[in-house]
């Protein structure tokens, strides 16, 4: 027995040991703002589960850096969980990073430091990398997956350090929006498409000046083939996809947009589609067409971010529509992975999905505990949500004496608890190599949830997955978690 604890100690004491195989491609899809009732009123909407729902499933802490999380007082106190929740750019940084940083750091640690993401691992392995998204290219989190940055407001800067490498390509850095650039020049992206078009309310994420030098050296050798949103073009998906399937484009940037400066929202019965935007399934498929013609592999990030401006606008409808749409992206990356035409299979891909954090606080009721999702979600309760009088927020109930009051007998479907983002925890689901790494980190406990891991664990099993590496400890017998025992 003593010379078994003493082999067993040793060998702990080692960090890695050498495995047989590696993840190739790494895929990581966050629904930004999707938290967990957000899902089930989705699928009740729908009437069906996607698939990734059906993988193993793990709950996930999302504070900032100084906060946390206690799962006595989320269910004691119902506005505990609205205190100092994370912001994206802060989750970014540690689903990336594995480091956790201020609200509003890009890949900067709370001391100011560089941090190296998991994207700056993956070009030092000659793997590709590229983020999509149905938001601005530059906002916090395509932006921390490609770019480091002070502040993630500096969207010129993000968007220039994820295009060419350095946050000053186009402007210097003096000026407004160009500042807060704090890592060496790097590698940049090979894919990059998503919204911030300047014509459609750029803001201060892209300008004309990024737009114009992707314009004027489109196709040049060691260039991107760029491609953008045209008015009167009702052809974005089929222009995308003929450019993606072209064998000689290895890089590619799309830049698209709408009134809002996000793609143009989705309602639930999916409409509101301008064909002068490709759906995000779209932007998915050709960025994994140009991506895999790397043979290293390559790591992506697929963001459905206006999931989470619809739960900030307390917008069921909307939310539904982003969502339907993130759920169809994962469901292309699933079938990219299973198609026997790709050198991906499952084991050698790594696909996670889950989200930055919770916007929105949503409930089948107003102003209670957020453990009864909504279940009664279709287009005549849609049709009935509004605002309630002196709140500021929205739910969809039945005001029978129209007061916009929720009185006491009225049926309430659901109701929205904040116009921000919560501390709750958020489900992840993944499959393929490396997936089971989550279980070494699922220990902490909620008396509602069950076991859980925190957000820089993610950025821990993705850098496991892509060394082809295992602590030791992981190859002890655990038990894998679908819904995690209380």
């Amino acid at each position: 027995m003593r010379l078994f604890l003493s082999v067993f100690l040793l060998l702990s004491s080692l960090t890695y040991f050498p495995h047989q195989h590696e993840a190739k491609y790494i895929i990581l899809l966050i629904g930004d703002g999707y938290g967990y009732n957000h899902q089930q009123a989705v699928n009740a909407y729908t009437g069906s589960v996607p698939p990734y729902q059906n993988w193993p499933r793990y709950w996930v802490s999302t504070f900032s850096y100084g906060g946390s999380y206690d799962p006595a007082s989320t269910w004691s106190d119902f506005d505990y969980i609205k205190q100092n929740p994370t912001d994206s750019a802060a989750a970014a940084t540690a689903i990336y990073s594995g480091v956790k940083t201020y609200n509003a750091g890009v890949n900067v640690s709370f001391e100011g430091d560089c941090l190296t993401n998991i994207s700056d691992e993956a070009r030092l392995q000659s793997k590709a990398t590229g983020a999509v998204s149905s938001v601005y290219i530059s906002h916090a989190t395509p932006g921390a997956w490609l770019a480091h940055n002070e502040n993630r407001n500096n969207g010129f800067a993000i968007a220039a350090e994820s295009l060419w490498g350095n946050p000053t390509t186009t402007m210097t850095s003096t000026l407004t929006y160009y500042e807060g650039g704090i890592c060496p020049i790097h590698q940049p992206a090979d894919v990059l498409i998503g919204a911030g078009h300047p014509q459609w309310k750029g803001a201060n994420f892209v300008n004309w000046a990024i737009r114009e030098k992707l314009y004027n050296e489109s196709g040049n050798p060691g260039s991107y083939h760029f491609i953008e949103r045209q008015t009167g073009l009702a052809d974005a998906g089929i222009r995308l996809a003929d450019l993606a399937n072209n064998p000689e484009v290895t890089r590619l940037a799309g830049l698209f947009g709408g009134a809002g400066g996000n793609i143009d929202y989705l309602h639930a019965d999916m409409s509101g589609y301008d064909p002068e935007n490709p759906t995000l399934p779209q932007m998915t498929s050709a960025a994994l067409k140009v991506l895999s013609r790397n043979p290293e592999g390559f790591v992506l990030m697929v963001e459905g971010g206006a999931i989470d401006w619809a739960c900030h606008a307390d917008n069921m409808d909307l939310m539904i529509g982003e969502a339907i749409d993130f759920n169809n992206a994962v469901q292309t990356v699933i079938d990219w992975v299973d198609d026997p035409t790709n050198e991906s299979t499952w084991q050698n891909t790594l696909v996670i999905v889950t989200a930055d954090h919770e916007t929105g606080y949503l409930n089948t009721f107003y102003n209670q505990f957020p453990n009864q999702p909504p279940t009664h979600v279709t287009n005549a309760t849609l049709a009935l949500e509004k605002t309630i009088s002196g709140t500021g927020l929205r739910a969809s109930w039945d005001d029978a004496n129209l007061n916009d009051l929720i009185d006491d007998g009225e049926n309430v479907y659901w109701a929205w608890n904040t116009t921000g983002h919560t501390n709750s925890l958020v489900p992840l689901y993944a499959k393929g190599f490396g997936a089971a790494y989550f279980n070494i980190f699922n220990t902490m406990g909620d008396p509602e949830r069950g076991r859980y891991l925190d957000n820089t664990h993610i950025y821990q099993v993705m850098r496991w997955a892509m060394e082809g590496y295992m602590p030791f400890y992981s190859y002890l017998p655990f038990q894998r978690v679908n819904n995690p025992v209380k």
